[in-house]
């Protein structure tokens, strides 16, 4: 059955312009943008920032010479909602638009000559690395390098226009340009704090390392830590009374629709709440953006994820509106 989607059908490929010899960063600029990308930075591969992630990104292309990072924006009002699956979808969606928009590029800089290979912007990576970097390219450091945003006190990279509210990916390709992107010179995140009040699980902090492992114990619940919890429950349970008692059946709804769909993120609030760029703003007076985005996700009734006697843990408590769910990793290295 063919499936009539007209919005996950690419643009049609414009015949080549120019070889590869001829190729510079500003005909690349305006492919991209000509595919669908809302925003391009371009990285050579020999540049010293890149030293602890060159090796992994020859591994995914050993011809690469340029690594071409890739912006589609969000709906900054989908990333805000309460209703959490609106977020989650539109995350997903940009997943796939990017992806779309990489594939394209590829097929017309193939058209030119050029060759090259496209790292996801998500799922699916290399679990034959799991639980170490299952990634081969990482974005973030694609973006920043290219200059496209700075990473935030959010741990995420701010756009000067969209804001945190962005999806990246990187291609990979064989050809050398004749100017590359740089860092910008100052970052848009002005340390307000926004995203610190409204972390359910204090991840984030203003004078100490992120805490990763709180931040994936809650919002990635329904990954693959989420799903070994279910099957070790599973296992141990006699019976499914026995097992309603570890995972509730709207967990068990939850990661259903995981697997069947994509995944739940639980979270994203710092994406959320995140004022800088142009994209991001407050839409209006600060204290209208308090009342309409911060509070009710401050303020969210639901199940948080922690691990006992953690910080996070102690954070969660602070707040009545959050259920604490305590939860212990089985991940065996």
């Amino acid at each position: 059955m063919v499936r009539n989607d007209e919005s996950h059908r690419p643009p049609p490929d414009n015949p080549p312009t120019v070889s590869p010899k001829q190729l510079t960063a500003a005909d690349l600029r305006q492919l991209c943008l000509e595919a669908g990308a809302d925003d391009v930075g371009f990285v050579d591969i020999g540049r010293p920032a890149l030293d602890h992630e060159r090796n992994d990104i020859l591994a995914a292309y050993p011809r690469t010479r340029t690594i071409i990072c890739l912006v589609i924006r969000l709906n900054p009002e989908n990333m805000r909602s309460q209703a959490r699956h609106i977020s989650s979808d539109e995350f997903h969606h940009a997943t796939g638009a990017v992806a779309t928009v990489g594939r394209t590029i590829l097929r017309r800089l193939n058209a030119l000559g050029v060759r090259g290979a496209i790292e996801p912007a998500d799922f699916p990576m290399d679990m034959g690395r799991f639980p170490g970097k299952i990634w081969y390219v990482s974005h973030k450091i694609m973006a920043v390098e290219g200059g496209l945003g700075h990473m935030g006190l959010n741990r995420l990279v701010i756009h000067p226009q969209f804001g945190s509210c962005i999806r990246m990916t990187s291609l990979l390709i064989d050809t050398p340009l004749d100017v590359y992107g740089s860092p910008l010179e100052q970052s848009l995140c002005d340390r307000c704090g926004l995203c610190l009040s409204v972390c359910p699980v204090g991840a984030i902090k203003r004078n100490a390392p992120f805490d990763f492992m709180a931040c994936m114990t809650h919002a990635y619940r329904d990954n693959f830590a989420g799903f070994m919890d279910m099957l070790d429950s599973l296992l141990r349970s006699p019976d499914m009374d026995a097992f309603r008692q570890r995972f509730s059946d709207r967990e068990t709804a939850s990661m259903w629709q995981s697997l069947m769909y994509k995944m739940n993120y639980r979270c994203g609030y710092c994406m959320a709440v995140c004022p800088a760029g142009q994209a991001g703003n407050f839409c209006g007076s600060k204290k209208e953006f308090l009342q309409e985005v911060l509070l009710p996700l401050k303020n969210r009734k639901e199940q948080v994820y922690v691990m006992a006697d953690t910080d996070a843990e102690k954070r969660a408590r602070t707040n009545p509106n959050k259920e604490i769910r305590r939860i212990v990793f089985s991940i065996r290295r």
